[in-house]
């Protein structure tokens, strides 16, 4: 692509001559991980968009979020850029420098067999979910048409394990250690039981956050819509001001929960997984975790939404309920990438049994929205429950004992099914992700 530019930090510089790198050997797709936190847009506006348009080619970037796209465009204009968006409902400047573009405009585009905007340079944001069906056919046309693409992503995983084959080549970031070194990223302290649990969570999350976190900014992330507005409730009449942002909350009442957050208004939200991509709001310092995260990436995602920098802040504090640590690692661990699939798999069965609406009253299979109305606050019949289990600072645990406990934990998992104790404990350890690998070695 093209060269690097002075403006970016060293370990910007270095991923974005890497990238350059792979596309000179004749790579016409390429991922770029980095943690998050670690200015990923940053690096491919300054190393990336800014130089295609000095050169007289088009740049495009695409995002799935309305947060996203206007945080894009807004940088991207601060770099002295004309900028047109392309999304519904919004105007259109087709003479723009840089095209901003919705994947869902841009699919809907594609189903009526209108003309997508041109482009030689495309910036996929969260790559990850490049596999959908409306990224495949968005960078099956600009790949057809000879643009070079370039994916960015913090966890580089799909939860299925299946490859991440949108993306011919890997490029990979500085670790979480080092940004946490040069002040990039403040430390996550983590907290857990010292088991995986398939039900329940270790303790409650209101009597969490009203016994131990009330001068902190927390975000919780419920296990769904109708438990994120009962631990809402319950907070706000404990005297802790939260606000609940789900699936379907508007980009302006988002923008708003920031604004209150960073004025100290209100002092913390509620989600299930609203805001584990696209809502940056660097004054939280602590999470609070009650669902399964059986996968790494929304695990990681959830994660980085408090360990960004902030002034005055040191450290953030993350209360992992379920101990999906214990499959997952420490955040800071050192991970390796690929695209080759594999990493996020589930070791754990998802939660069985029926949902209920709380809106319309339906019963039916798990699902993320109400198959009759279309609500999202949807609970599983059973109240939460609370499974009293010992919680400790994982992060002072050493790696090798972590690693025992996540063998222990799968393990355990296959033996309930039926496996026989001393193959579970074998395939256990065969299929375990690399830290765990590596630190029992």
């Amino acid at each position: 692509m093209e060269e690097r530019v002075s403006t970016l930090r060293p370990y910007q510089r270095d991923a974005i001559a890497r990238v350059q790198s792979a596309y000179r050997d004749g790579a016409r797709s390429v991922c770029l991980q980095s943690p998050t936190g670690s200015g990923k847009s940053h690096a491919a506006i300054g190393g990336v968009i800014a130089p295609s348009v000095a050169r007289g080619r088009r740049p495009m970037f695409v995002a799935h979020l309305e947060e996203i796209i206007d945080d894009a465009a807004g940088r991207i204009a601060a770099a002295g850029l004309t900028v047109g968006i392309v999304k519904s409902g919004r105007p259109s400047d087709p003479t723009a420098q840089v095209q901003v573009c919705s994947t869902q405009t841009l699919a809907r585009m594609i189903e009526r067999g209108d003309a997508l905007p041109a482009a030689d340079r495309v910036i996929l944001d969260e790559a990850h979910r490049a596999a959908s069906s409306t990224n495949r056919a968005i960078l099956g046309h600009y790949r057809d048409a000879g643009a070079l693409i370039l994916g960015l992503t913090a966890t580089p995983s799909r939860g299925d394990g299946a490859p991440l084959d949108e993306f011919e080549r890997l490029v990979c970031g500085p670790p979480v250690k080092e940004l946490i070194a040069d002040g990039s990223l403040v430390r996550a302290r983590l907290f857990g039981p010292d088991r995986v649990l398939e039900r329940g969570v270790a303790r409650d999350p209101v009597e969490l956050v009203t016994s131990e976190l009330m001068s902190r900014r927390v975000v919780i992330f419920a296990p769904d819509g109708a438990s994120a507005v009962m631990i809402h409730d319950a907070l706000c009449t404990a005297g802790y001001a939260t606000e609940t942002v789900l699936d379907g909350t508007p980009s302006e009442a988002r923008r708003g929960v920031r604004g209150r957050l960073a004025s100290g208004e209100t002092r913390g939200i509620v989600t299930v997984r609203a805001v584990v991509e696209g809502f940056d709001a660097p004054c939280l310092d602590a999470a609070v975790l009650c669902g399964a995260f059986t996968t790494i990436a929304p695990w990681l995602q959830s994660i980085g939404r408090v360990v960004r920098s902030h002034p005055g802040k040191t450290d953030a504090l993350v209360w992992d309920l379920r101990g999906a640590y214990i499959l997952h690692g420490l955040p800071e661990d050192d991970r390796v990438w690929s695209l080759e699939g594999a990493q996020g798999v589930s070791t754990t069965d998802r939660p069985q049994g029926l949902r209920t609406c709380r809106d319309c009253h339906a019963v039916f299979p798990p699902v993320t929205r109400c198959p009759r109305c279309g609500s999202v606050m949807i609970a599983d019949p059973r109240p939460m429950r609370v499974q009293r289990a010992e919680m400790f600072e994982a992060s002072g645990i050493p790696a090798a004992k972590r690693a025992e406990s996540y063998v222990a934990s799968v393990a355990r998992t296959m033996i309930q099914r039926g496996m026989p104790a001393h193959v579970a404990a074998r395939r256990a350890r065969e299929k375990a992700p690399q830290w765990v690998r590596e630190a029992l070695s």
